[in-house]
């Protein structure tokens, strides 16, 4: 499952990022019961989401510090499914960062790194990439992405180059991983900030020799994407698999569509540009009390002997 879950923020003040509208005297008056509720909502999401079956991995971003992800597994009850972290601290002026939740019972970490960003000196840092590496089920290798690429703030155009200059670093890893073993499974999954026919996934995908599974998707209510702009759907959450894990010869393959869990609860009426939009903590600077501005995705791996 991959989440952005807006704005996961604690209430404390980082005096080297710009976080200073998600605390109780900033902007949007952000306090312990706000947070709390923020914790609960996503907790609600990825019980949700795996039913009786809770995913094995969770792919998150725009989470503040590990500090946030340790509240949500402990004041929630995650915690009781056995999950753990992979977080580190990223360059990013605001202070969100990536991150993955594990089930130690069903995924065993051996490496994980993150990985740099760099557009220079004078250009705002972005998220890192975060890698892991380890064993699911404790035979079967992958390699596993998690990114969030750099928003549309300040126009498409002029920070379309941004986005494909992170694209272009995280295929250069990818191809190191498949020249090592042309075998090897890889699963990216991640808040790209771009469409599947974009340039810069268009790019990722045919460079890398990943499939791109946005490029069809199931919904659970005929949204249109995972996220809404004024009248407009786009699908800027992806999962990108390497060719082998379409295979079901193997041990380990895709056994459905990537899925937009767009669930009743994750919706609300949008009264300025008609139809439905996701229900988000914030209109504005208004409190809201929903869960974020993007649905989560799923993807189904199926594991036989």
């Amino acid at each position: 499952m991959f989440y952005n879950v807006e704005n996961l923020f604690d209430i404390k003040n980082d005096s080297i990022k710009l976080d200073d509208e998600y605390t109780p005297d900033g902007d949007r008056n952000w306090n312990y019961f706000r947070y709390a509720q923020k914790l609960k909502n996503i907790s609600r999401v990825i019980y949700e989401s795996g039913k009786w079956n809770p995913p094995a991995l969770i792919g998150l971003c725009e989470i503040e510090n590990k500090e946030v992800l340790q509240d949500l597994i402990w004041q929630t009850g995650l915690k009781n499914l056995g999950y753990d972290i992979i977080h580190y601290q990223s360059p990013d002026q605001r202070g969100i960062d990536v991150a993955l939740l594990y089930k130690e019972d069903e995924f065993t970490v051996l490496e994980s790194i993150p990985i740099k960003v760099g557009f220079g000196k004078n250009t705002r840092p972005t998220r890192d990439i975060l890698y892991v590496f380890g064993y699911l089920k404790d035979t079967i290798p992958v390699n596993i992405f998690v990114a969030h690429f750099p928003s549309r703030y300040g126009g498409v155009q002029d920070t379309k180059p941004l986005r494909f200059k992170a694209a272009q670093i995280l295929s250069d890893t990818v191809k190191h991983i498949m020249v090592q073993n042309p075998d090897a499974n890889i699963l990216a999954m991640g808040d790209f900030n771009d469409e599947p026919d974009d340039e810069s996934m268009h790019y990722l995908a045919a460079n890398s020799k990943l499939i791109n599974m946005a490029s069809k998707l199931q919904t659970i209510n005929n949204s249109a994407g995972t996220l809404k702009h004024q009248f407009e759907w786009n699908t800027f959450d992806h999962f990108l698999v390497s060719k082998n894990l379409l295979d079901k010869k193997q041990s380990i393959y895709i056994n459905d569509a990537m899925k937009v869990m767009d669930f009743n609860f994750l919706l609300e009426d949008d009264k300025i540009y008609t139809g439905l939009k996701p229900y988000r903590t914030y209109i504005g600077y208004k409190y809201n009390n929903g869960f974020s501005d993007h649905f989560p995705i799923w993807l189904t791996l199926k594991v036989q002997p």
